[in-house]
């Protein structure tokens, strides 16, 4: 273990990536799903694993509904969220190993199995530190906990590196986690946002890029592009699992929703691309 800790995390971005008062929250949470438009067929597919953005939710939020309205209805045991770190670059995932994280709409619990689990495999390691200074997974959870009605459990894992042996390293554990607990109905939560500070018309152009990879299932192709710089993801090794999981489990990719942070919040100068996917 890197450092020490208590038993549950606190939400230590309520109040400025998303509201700290619970009715609030949920006020703007409701109103966010309500406003989403997906198909109605999309609903009823059999969802393993969505793509919410993680940015201020004024900014991300309607993005990120779309996602979980697709999921409202259904049932799911755990929900493992894959997220990036933005503080700390290590040679390992980091997990967290406390019983709850906390959220002003009540505690999630932590999955003390699937974790379990996680630690004693070779690149895992636990670090409170970590997980309390990283907002991209906590921005998650309120929506979780609304749509769950707090009874989801999570996994929180954060990326030391972004890189394509993460991106397949996860999709190989996750296999392994689904053949282990096969009495579970899990989730996969990918945490990312997409480019970063390019003008408006440019930012679509970039990220419209990405989404055609998506749709192409080309793996190969999103490696290549991320090191030529002409998409990008701020949370690529998430993504990069997303991708690659599809891929290799011939899955299927639905974009449900792309915007920035010029049609939400803000001026079209310098935006950031936000993506609602799921996969089934």
């Amino acid at each position: 273990m890197l450092d020490d800790g208590k038993s549950c995390r606190k939400p230590n971005y309520a109040g400025s990536f998303y509201p700290s008062e619970k009715f609030k929250l949920e006020e703007i949470i409701r109103n966010y799903i309500e406003e989403s438009d997906i198909p109605k067929e999309v609903e009823e597919k059999k969802i393993i694993a969505i793509i919410s953005p993680h940015a201020g939710y004024k900014y991300s939020g309607i993005v990120a509904a779309h996602s979980y309205k697709a999921i409202r209805n259904k049932s799911y045991d755990v929900a493992i969220i894959l997220a990036p770190s933005h503080h700390f670059y290590l040679h390992f995932f980091i997990v967290d190993d406390r019983k709850y994280y906390q959220t002003p709409l009540g505690p999630l619990k932590v999955n003390k199995d699937i974790t379990e689990f996680l630690r004693n495999k070779q690149g895992f390691e636990v670090s409170y530190k970590v997980q309390d200074e990283e907002h991209s997974l906590e921005v998650q959870l309120p929506f979780l906990h609304y749509i769950s009605d707090g009874k989801i459990e999570i996994v929180p894992i954060l990326y030391g590196e972004e890189n394509r042996i993460f991106m397949t390293t996860m999709t190989e554990v996750l296999d392994e986690i689904f053949e282990k607990f096969k009495d579970l109905k899990i989730l996969i939560v990918v945490s990312t946002d997409l480019s970063h500070y390019h003008p408006y018309k440019e930012a679509y152009i970039i990220d419209n890029r990405l989404i055609e990879i998506l749709r192409e299932k080309d793996f190969e192709a999103y490696i290549s592009m991320l090191n030529q710089k002409k998409i990008e993801a701020c949370g690529a090794g998430p993504l990069g699992t997303f991708l690659y999981m599809a891929k290799t489990k011939n899955k299927e990719i639905n974009v449900l929703k792309l915007l920035n942070s010029g049609d939400t919040s803000g001026t079209k100068d310098y935006v950031v691309g936000y993506l609602s996917a799921i996969m089934y």
